[in-house]
């Protein structure tokens, strides 16, 4: 059940990642840029490019064959773990991405309506930090029921993520400075990654399958 859950949710995943690479940055390319946003939108998308061929001409297909060999998974994921890193990347532009969305905001709607799109560009970005911390959580289910049934994974262990192991993760309540006046409390959502630390907002509270908002990170 959790390798059939990996698999479609990865092949969700890619459609995701087409739909921006295919979609948003196409129509851009055709539409254009004005003068003072040219070279912005390169670092809007960072490295998600990359992302997308490897997952869509690579790793989808990889996961497909753990359908019929589970035993695969853990190796899979040891093997590639250097490839990952493009995670991280990804995770060290989204700051600077997230500041030239709001500051082009009509511009991105007014191409978010061009290729007929419900979700806005912010909702794809953020799909591939949704994503890492997803591998996790599914690579953790897999881990526990496949030693519920005799298996032996314990390579998986410790290698889930690009950031490192998630150590922690908890909600916790921020203000931040500003010109002097402190701001009123934010709930914010953090993972502590080994190599990483993330911040983000809870969206669909309550809900069965949360999303979270990626507000800032620190390497």
């Amino acid at each position: 059940f959790v390798l059939n859950e990996l698999v479609q949710t990865e092949k969700d995943y890619v459609k995701d990642l087409g739909t921006v690479v295919e979609g948003f940055m196409k129509r851009i390319e055709e539409k254009g840029v004005s003068e003072d946003m040219k070279g912005k939108d390169k670092i809007v998308f960072g490295n998600i490019h990359q992302i997308y061929d490897w997952h869509k001409d690579f790793f989808l297909a990889e996961l497909e064959k753990c359908l019929q060999e589970p035993d695969r998974l853990a190796q899979l994921f040891i093997k590639h773990e250097r490839r990952l890193h493009m995670y991280v990347v990804y995770c060290q532009n989204k700051p600077r991405s997230e500041y030239i969305v709001a500051e082009y905001e009509a511009y991105f709607e007014e191409v978010q309506q061009e290729i007929s799109q419900r979700l806005t560009i912010s909702d794809f970005l953020i799909k591939p930090i949704q994503r890492i911390t997803k591998y996790q959580l599914l690579l953790k289910d897999f881990l526990r029921y496949s030693e519920k049934a005799g298996l032996e994974c314990s390579d998986i262990e410790g290698k889930l993520t690009a950031q490192g192991k998630l150590l922690q993760q908890d909600t916790f309540y921020v203000t931040e400075q500003d010109s002097g006046v402190q701001s009123r409390p934010k709930e914010r959502r953090v993972f502590l990654f080994e190599q990483i630390v993330i911040f983000s907002e809870l969206l669909r509270k309550g809900s069965l399958t949360p999303g979270y908002m990626f507000k800032k990170s620190i390497k």
